[in-house]
């Protein structure tokens, strides 16, 4: 703008105030120019760079570019955001304007891996900046290691950690883990075995078994693990393996090992139950020290007629290990323990022993024969034949009720014949002699009470006397009713248990009617049977109390004249035996003349209670009246039996049960009064229908 020729400032409007001359004013025109402003951050460049003028309505394009490893960060246009895309370009140019370019560092993403059991770090995506460096450490889990490495997909050397250098693209790493493995080395010397055998690979944490064996007559000596001994030991195993192991073992012949020869038997007297059979006793000298012993049993067999043909039992053989039948292996595994087999025999038994290596003996001794039951154990008290462990009056009793039967009418009570016995003892085997007499009721008596209390208590006590006899005593006149009663004395030291007396007589002038017992048997609780006529038989039941000790009458013999003639009674002989069924040698007499007494006495009645007839003896130790009869409990007379004078001696007569006018009585009791010039006497006794 030109004002009277001069410039100045263009300013619109231009106001010429107070006009006093001329003017002249001149305004000229130009385009409008805008500034772009251009600006770049490091490691890059825009072109051109700095202010750059450009006319209203013009166009200005703005280039830029980053350097290497570097590229275009962001791109701001009049302080805003723009895509940075190049070039740029201003267009119809018509303020000013700005634009700045920065840049940033390249990067790229190393992406890590890591299997089971270890791991890697770090882990997942990394980023990293070209021409940067990046290391990676991996380490396994306990008992594991590294298996593999692979970089970009191709395999590498596996060492930690691994480092990424001068990155200038994206990368992968992997890597896998194994489990340790270790070897067990198992070797075995000459005459055994291990199993598994060499080596054998087991993973960490596993564990390996190994047996050890060795062959016949051997023994495992030594197991050694890494060179130390373990012992003797049959296996062994590795648990939670963690290294390299070795195993070697070790075998020496086994020693001979000693065959018990000290096995016995016995069987118990107490202790039992009431099945029938007892417990047999098995004991044996101490063996070594880890040794076990089998015990094994086998029977006679044929019970209870052992020795009858043809079934006979017989003793076993011998056998070798390991027994067949007959054998049969029992509980017995200590000494001092018992064996109750369930079926009655006489039991032999043998014995093996096994040392600590396995090797087994030779049989053992055979021992003796043990009864696994007690003999003269009969009856339950219920059921024959069935036992219960006791010898007591009703076994006695079922003796007593077949006593003398011989051959075929024994073959059903055939339990009862169990004397004489293989050691004349009353644990030894029965002989089988099929006849039931004196050898069987010696064995009865021995065993009475064996398990029950003994019931000779309440008997009178007898002393003894200072040796063993018996005597017989016959009368040397009959009697009025032709009877005439012998009498058995006995003085004993108590060491015979029973006696067998048999007798010899005229058949022709006489018979024997009955026996009974004396008051001295009556107190020894002995027990008297005969097997056949003239054979007495006498035994104390019990062996807890002594023997028949003591003197005085055992039993009385009363003989019946058939015909004329001297009757001729005498005692044939004696077979005296003591508790252990031994002979003992006892001297005897016969005694012919009339025996007078020296007391008068009224002596015991015999069978009473009684059914048929009683018999009642009385002594006279001096001559004179008698009176003998029997009365009912209210005093009334029911029978005289004796009436007159008499001489000194020894008297026996019979009542029939009947009256004085020959009628039976009532069942019940009575009482038999003797009246004698030394005194009254009176008897009770009982009658049975």
């Amino acid at each position: 703008l030109v004002v009277d020729g001069v410039s100045v400032a263009p300013s619109s409007p231009y106001t010429f105030s107070n006009v006093q001359t001329n003017h002249t004013i001149r305004a000229t025109f130009a385009i409008d120019t805008y500034t772009i402003t251009a600006s770049a951050g490091a490691h890059g460049s825009i072109t051109p760079n700095g202010a750059t003028s450009v006319t209203a309505g013009g166009t200005q394009a703005i280039t830029f570019s980053a350097s290497a490893n570097w590229h275009v960060d962001s791109l701001y246009v009049d302080g805003v955001s723009v895509t940075p895309s190049s070039p740029y370009t201003f267009s119809n140019v018509l303020a000013n304007h700005s634009i700045s370019v920065t840049f940033a560092i390249d990067t790229y993403t190393i992406t890590a891996g890591a299997g089971a059991h270890g791991s890697i770090t770090p882990n997942g995506a990394t980023s990293v900046g070209a021409e940067g460096t990046q290391a990676f450490a991996f380490s396994a889990a306990p008992n594991w290691h590294v298996d593999s490495l692979y970089v970009d997909g191709v395999s590498a050397t596996p060492s930690s950690p691994y480092t990424f250098t001068n990155v200038l693209a994206n990368h992968t790493i992997q890597v896998t883990f194994a489990i340790n493995v270790y070897t067990l080395t198992a070797s075995a010397g000459a005459h055994g075995s291990i199993a598994p055998n060499g080596v054998t690979n087991v993973n960490a944490g596993g564990s390996q078994a190994y047996t050890i064996a060795a062959v016949a007559q051997y023994h495992v000596d030594d197991v050694l693990v890494d060179g130390v001994s373990v012992g003797r030991v049959a296996a062994y195993t590795f648990s939670n393996v963690t290294a390299s192991h070795t195993i070697a073992a070790s075998f020496a012949a086994n020693p001979a090992v000693p065959a018990i020869g000290s096995l016995a038997t016995m069987e118990t007297v107490t202790g039992n139950d009431n099945d029938g059979t007892v417990k047999i006793l098995v004991t044996w000298t101490p063996v070594a020290a880890g040794s076990t012993v089998q015990v094994y049993h086998a029977g006679y067999g044929n019970y209870p007629e052992y020795d009858d043909a043809p079934n006979a039992g017989f003793v076993p053989a011998l056998p070798s290990y390991p027994p067949s039948a007959p054998w049969v292996l029992t509980s017995v595994t200590g000494s001092g323990q018992t064996d109750e087999p369930a079926t009655r025999d006489v039991y032999y038994f043998v014995a093996f022993v096994t040392d600590s290596f396995g090797t087994v003996s030779a049989v053992s001794n055979l021992s003796n024969g043990s009864l696994n039951y007690h003999l003269g154990d009969v009856t339950n008290n219920t059921t024959p034949g069935q036992g219960d462990n006791q010898v007591n009056i009703y076994d006695v009793s079922l003796l007593g009720a077949h006593y003398g039967l011989s051959g075929v009418a024994l073959a059903p009570f055939a339990y009862l014949d169990v004397g004489p016995t293989s050691t004349r003892k009353s644990d030894g085997r029965p002989r089988t002699d099929d006849v039931l007499d004196f050898e069987d009721l010696v064995i009865f008596a021995i065993n009475y009470n064996t398990v029950s209390a003994p019931q000779s208590a309440s008997h009178p006590v007898h002393v003894a006397a200072v040796t063993d006899e018996m005597r017989l005593t016959v009368p040397g006149t009959f009697t009025e009713q032709g009877t005439l009663t012998a009498r058995l004395d006995w003085q004993g030291t108590g060491a015979v248990q029973a006696l067998s007396a048999k007798l010899s007589w005229d058949p022709a002038v006489v018979r024997i009617a009955s026996s009974a017992p004396g008051e001295l048997s009556d107190d020894l609780g002995a027990l008297l049977l005969s097997s056949r006529p003239g054979v007495i038989d006498i035994a104390r039941m019990g062996a807890q109390g002594g023997g028949l000790m003591g003197e005085g009458l055992l039993a009385n013999v009363t003989f019946v004249r058939v015909g004329p003639g001297d009757p001729r009674i005498e005692l044939a002989s004696v077979d005296a035996r003591d508790a252990a069924n031994g002979h003992v040698a006892v001297p005897f007499r016969n005694v012919s003349t009339p025996l007078i007494p020296a007391v008068t006495s009224f002596s015991r009645i015999a069978p009473n209670p009684f059914r048929s007839n009683a018999a009642l003896s009385f002594g006279l130790a001096k001559g004179g009246a008698v009176d003998l009869a029997v009365y009912s409990v209210d005093g009334r007379l029911v029978r005289r039996l004796v009436r007159g004078t008499r001489e000194a001696g020894m008297y026996q007569v019979a009542w029939d049960g009947r009256d004085d006018d020959g009628s039976q009585v009532s069942a019940g009791v009575y009482y038999a009064r003797l009246v004698t010039p030394q005194g009254r006497f009176n008897r009770s006794l009982v009658y049975l229908k």
